[in-house]
């Protein structure tokens, strides 16, 4: 910090020769008392309180209003009385919500509960018995237009129906069978 006694020593000093300054000298001379007159005011300002209260008091304001959580900084900067009991509270009430939250949960965690709960509801859900996914990244119009691919897919849906055709004789069959052994015929 700046000693303010030593600026006045150099403004007197400054005083006694401005009769040999020129115009640019008065203006660098009108800067200078400006800038011993604002230090001046600074050390009248920060002047350290002689009270040990008033030191505390100090100290807690200037970590009030510098301090990062949340609440706090308004609680210092409040300007009435009202307005710190108001922020006061809301601190409190928050560190109290806090408290209990943090206690419920870790209570909670440290009870370690296996709790394993299924619930499928397959029994009341009637499902079909064939579900088609149209999960192919293939466009069938975009595979119309290569006739390789669209003879593939054409003998490919040929193939299936030949399949299906097959498969349903073959049920015919079967069931035909069954009716047979049912009637003591086999």
């Amino acid at each position: 910090m700046v000693n303010p006694a030593a600026l006045k020593k150099k403004r007197n000093s400054v005083d006694n020769d401005s009769d040999a300054l020129s115009d640019t000298d008065s203006i660098n001379e009108k800067e200078m008392n400006n800038i011993v007159n604002d230090v001046e005011k600074e050390g009248d300002v920060n002047k350290h309180p002689d009270s040990r209260w008033a030191k505390m008091k100090a100290s807690i304001r200037e970590w009030g209003e510098t301090s990062s959580c949340h609440g706090i900084p308004h609680m210092a900067a409040a300007s009435s009385l009202f307005a710190t009991v108001v922020w006061s509270i809301i601190l409190a009430l928050c560190a109290i919500g806090f408290i209990f939250l943090f206690s419920d949960t870790l209570r909670q965690y440290l009870r370690f509960d296996k709790i394993v709960k299924l619930n499928l509801g397959l029994e009341s859900t009637n499902f079909p018995s064939v579900t088609f996914c149209n999960i192919n990244p293939y466009k069938l119009s975009k595979i119309k237009d290569v006739p390789e691919l669209e003879a593939l897919v054409t003998g490919s849906l040929q193939e299936f129906r030949r399949w299906i055709i097959l498969y349903d004789a073959f049920l015919l069959e079967l069931h035909s069978n069954e009716k047979l052994l049912d009637n003591g015929v086999m």
